[in-house]
């Protein structure tokens, strides 16, 4: 794959986040009107928190990114501008699962995935 395939892929990506997290949003108000109570609060604080707890996982710190945070930070970046930092979030997710994603200088070491390891057998 072309490096231009791979940038359009990604870009692509990114509107599919955009446009999830709108669907996400119309969802949570139609829903909210039905029955009467409000869940865009819910879904918003629950999004954050899993984004949070996603980021952990994924090392999100150890990448170039203005949302290279810690899952704290995070969290609070997508709770409260939930709108711009959660469709953010996706999209360097998306990055970082596809092997896309920059890492920072000197992270190299600690992102990679932990392998097994054999020890050589001498004669």
């Amino acid at each position: 794959m072309a490096l231009d395939d791979i940038e359009h892929h990604t870009n692509m990506r990114t509107w599919i986040a955009i446009l999830f997290t709108v669907g996400l949003l119309a969802a949570s108000v139609v829903i909210s009107r039905i029955i009467a109570y409000d869940l865009t609060s819910i879904m918003i604080l629950g999004t954050a928190l899993w984004a949070g707890i996603d980021s952990s996982k994924l090392n999100l710190k150890s990448y170039k990114s203005g949302i290279a945070h810690g899952p704290v930070v995070l969290f609070f970046v997508c709770a409260l501008l939930w709108i711009v930092g959660f469709p953010w979030y996706l999209a360097i997710r998306y990055k970082i699962k596809n092997g896309t994603a920059v890492l920072m200088e000197g992270t190299l070491d600690v992102v990679q995935p932990a392998r097994s390891r054999t020890t050589p057998t001498g004669p």
